[in-house]
């Protein structure tokens, strides 16, 4: 189970709209998706369409939004978390979110919002004194839109949908084979991954932290390189 920012691919304030992909890695993750058994998945705060078009013609399961999508399998349909109508009243929430976060965004110098499919992202990458200010004003958003939820990460305030998380998604998924009666191996960087961390612990299975800072993870990684090393070792013994 692999994050994707951070994890998989490195952060860096340039290119972080459109990361830069080492070119290892589509024929990593399907030599892991091969050699598990088709248990490999991706979970990030992307959705999935926008993951599937960053891999390229290499199809894993995804659980995309925080696990608020959810594809067990590569030809499976995306669940959603929702239903039709809640969607529907979701996606206007996402657009005065938007709004309300693109007007914040123009009065403070290094300060963005980005508008994704499911969730509202305001970046203070390039402005990293800014991060108890982004945050206080996303959490005054969220209580005025109950639907949704502040979730912290690297230079981000993001609006995700509430009754979404990784650790919820990841649990769901161990249910199902081929993951179910295995044990699970989460690999993760950020705030977000650490409810993932919390649960793969519980069943338990291997955490592991990419770069610094207090986690749920007994185990750490430096940098998405090493990542890159210790999948490429683990699909050497497999």
């Amino acid at each position: 189970m692999l994050d994707f920012d951070g994890t998989l691919v490195p952060y860096a304030s340039e290119t972080r709209l459109i990361p830069v992909i080492d070119p290892r890695l589509p024929g990593l993750l399907e030599r892991l998706g091969k050699d598990t058994g088709g248990a490999t998945v991706i979970v990030s705060g992307r959705g999935v369409n926008e993951l599937q078009g960053l891999l390229g013609p290499i199809r894993l399961p995804i659980l995309g939004t925080h696990g608020f999508e959810f594809r067990a399998s590569p030809e499976a349909a995306i669940e959603l978390e929702s239903t039709a109508s809640d969607t529907r009243d979701m996606l206007d929430g996402l657009d005065r979110l938007y709004t309300q976060s693109s007007a914040w965004a123009q009065k403070h110098r290094g300060i963005s919002a980005e508008r994704k499919a499911l969730t509202v992202v305001v970046h203070f990458h390039d402005a990293p004194e800014m991060a108890d200010l982004a945050y206080r004003f996303a959490r005054e958003a969220c209580d005025g839109n109950p639907g949704f939820a502040l979730q912290a990460g690297r230079g981000v305030a993001e609006f995700r949908p509430a009754n979404a998380d990784k650790g919820s998604a990841i649990k769901r998924l161990m249910d199902k084979p081929p993951f179910s009666g295995r044990r699970p191996i989460f690999i993760g960087d950020d705030l977000a991954d650490e409810a993932g961390f919390q649960v793969v612990n519980s069943l338990g299975g291997i955490s592991i932290k990419v770069g610094p800072g207090e986690s749920a993870a007994p185990f750490s990684l430096a940098t998405s390189q090493d990542v890159l090393a210790y999948l490429g070792s683990i699909s050497m013994q497999l």
